[in-house]
């Protein structure tokens, strides 16, 4: 599972948040939280502490894939 980089700047954004405050919230390594806005993927439970630190559905976050 990988996360839309645009979608998820976009979200943090609105949340006035950066990797950093999204790491703290989610309760991951900042690392993480990099790798997964630079597109490598991630588990499933992984890209919902995100967007649940983001305050949004993990489906307005991830890449939809073919």
């Amino acid at each position: 599972m990988k996360l839309n980089k645009t979608k998820l700047e976009m979200k943090m954004a609105k949340a006035c948040m950066n990797p950093y405050d999204v790491a703290e919230k989610a309760g991951l390594n900042y690392q993480t939280v990099r790798k997964a806005t630079n597109g490598t993927s991630l588990k499933p439970k992984t890209a919902g502490l995100i967007a649940a630190a983001l305050g949004v559905d993990v489906a307005e976050i991830v890449e939809m894939e073919d």
